[in-house]
């Protein structure tokens, strides 16, 4: 997977994936921590904490808060990229993930005296969304730059389960602190924000600005300009103008880079001869890019996907807390145990066999199913096996897809001939469908704190809604399929 004939790069990716990884785990530690805390906080007919909440912090309120955190934090990764490019996605990322930390020092201390200040907390979130912004990019672009163009898809199959490795950390956090030491609501926001501020100041040493080309290129003869060692020119030809601008990352927010199953197929077919150049198309603006065939399907389908994961990510912990269950940071955990092997089959799957709709419509289906369940186990005693299982079915189908869903409409809309060859059109179409997403998820924090008794019933339909919208994907999937079988068989 980091293999490389070159001397040390193997060991240098290594060290950049190790670094990436955890300084977005501890990133997300802080908004599962924050969910959990929230989640107290918010429930009006737990006294426990009495003396720990704050006025008039209901889950109405609770809804505009998550509603004002997700909606910056979209909006600012649009719209911060161009700094990142500026600055360097090294830089730009550690701006952003120094600022987190801070801010959520702010929120753990501010919040417990300042209880009669409503809008304290709102102004925080908001900062926290824009700080949390460039982090995602910025890590992607370091990565991108890094990995090998051969392995790059599997690496960031890998990669993508640092958001669940930091949810997961951030319950344990709870768990620990909380339900098991008995501390303050607050104090899992202290450590996810401390692990956030090391690992800043790790990566500081241990991230290297520099790219995977430049590290190469130090093994060029200075005379002859070629390159010392033979085994690296394949390596070197791989990374030629490919480092990446954190604006180029700013727009996916997940697997979308996946851009390289399509590079793939190029690879595994190559007695296809080269097209001859075309002349450039002109880029198409965002009204222009809503009436493409399927586009306004695709943005539809992710939103639902995305609205059904950040429901999940944040009001879970609340609903359990509403069950009166006990242990359920531990139960919360469970969604991001199944999240995890979901995605990496998904992601498998799209790199051998191309096939990644066939997978996730079937799997969002299925996961509508286990949500439904869940949403009737309140009427049964004692059933803690019950929800282990499930929620942890519900992280293996529903997580799953999130964590590949947006790699799958990005290849298809780079297959699309309206965009083919056209890096800027296609730039802005995704951008349309990501951009439509977050927006979409931010709204329903909005609408869960009214369906909150309905909420796993609430999320089916979503994932019933966006299957259906993701069945053109299916069909575009399964052309290519047919067309790939009859080039392989002509050449036999």
């Amino acid at each position: 997977m980091f293999d490389s004939a070159v001397p040390g790069l193997r060991a240098k990716r290594i060290q950049v994936f190790i670094c990436c990884f955890m300084q977005y785990a501890m990133l997300h530690s802080c908004r599962s921590t924050w969910s959990f805390t929230s989640g107290i906080l918010a429930k009006q007919d737990d006294h426990e904490h009495d003396d720990e909440k704050i006025d008039d912090f209901d889950k109405k309120y609770l809804g505009y808060v998550n509603f004002s955190f997700l909606f910056v934090y979209g909006s600012s990764m649009l719209f911060l990229g161009q700094i990142g490019d500026r600055i360097g996605p090294k830089l730009f990322m550690l701006c952003g993930t120094f600022s987190t930390g801070i801010i959520q020092f702010m929120i753990a201390a501010l919040l417990p005296v300042e209880k009669h200040n409503r809008w304290l907390l709102l102004v925080l979130q908001i900062f926290n969304g824009i700080s949390q912004a460039p982090a995602w990019p910025g890590l992607m672009a370091i990565m991108n730059n890094w990995q090998s163009k051969p392995n790059k898809m599997i690496v960031m199959g890998y990669f993508a389960a640092c958001t669940n490795v930091g949810n997961i950390l951030g319950d344990l956090f709870a768990a620990l602190l909380i339900e098991q030491l008995g501390m303050s609501v607050m104090a899992p926001i202290y450590v996810s924000a401390v692990g956030v501020l090391i690992m800043s100041v790790i990566n500081i040493f241990l991230i290297e600005a520099s790219s995977a080309k430049e590290y190469i290129a130090q093994f060029k003869n200075p005379l002859t300009k070629s390159l010392v060692y033979k085994q690296a020119h394949d390596e070197y030809m791989s990374r030629a103008a490919s480092v990446v601008s954190v604006s180029q990352e700013s727009f996916i927010t997940d697997l979308s880079q996946t851009l390289l199953t399509v590079d793939r197929d190029s690879q595994m077919n190559p007695h296809v001869p080269p097209k001859p150049k075309k002349n450039k198309k002109d880029s198409i603006n965002m009204i222009s890019a809503w009436k493409l065939p399927n586009v306004a399907l695709y943005a539809f389908a992710f939103g639902c996907i995305k609205a059904v994961f950040y429901i999940l990510a944040f009001w879970l912990p609340s609903y359990l807390k509403g069950e009166n269950l006990e242990g359920v940071a531990w139960i919360t955990q469970m969604i991001e145990w199944g999240t995890i092997p979901g995605g990496i089959l998904i992601c498998y799957a799209g790199v051998y066999w191309n096939l990644r709709a066939s997978l996730i419509v079937p799997s969002l289906w299925i996961g509508t199913v286990v949500m439904v369940s869940i949403n009737f186990l309140s009427k049964l005693e004692q059933p803690y096996a019950l929800y282990y299982i499930l929620v942890f079915l519900t992280g293996l189908m529903i997580g799953g897809v999130y964590n590949n869903v947006s790699g799958a409409i990005v290849i298809e809309l780079s297959n699309m001939k309206e965009l083919k060859g056209n890096k800027k059109s296609t730039a802005t179409v995704t951008s349309v469908v990501m951009g439509y997403g977050a927006v979409f998820a931010a709204i329903n924090q909005l609408i869960v704190p009214y369906l909150e008794s309905i909420l796993f019933l609430y999320c089916s339909l979503n994932a019933i809604v966006a299957g259906c919208f993701l069945i053109p994907l299916i069909i575009n999937e399964y052309k290519r399929y047919k067309e790939q079988k009859i080039q392989v068989s002509d050449t036999k």
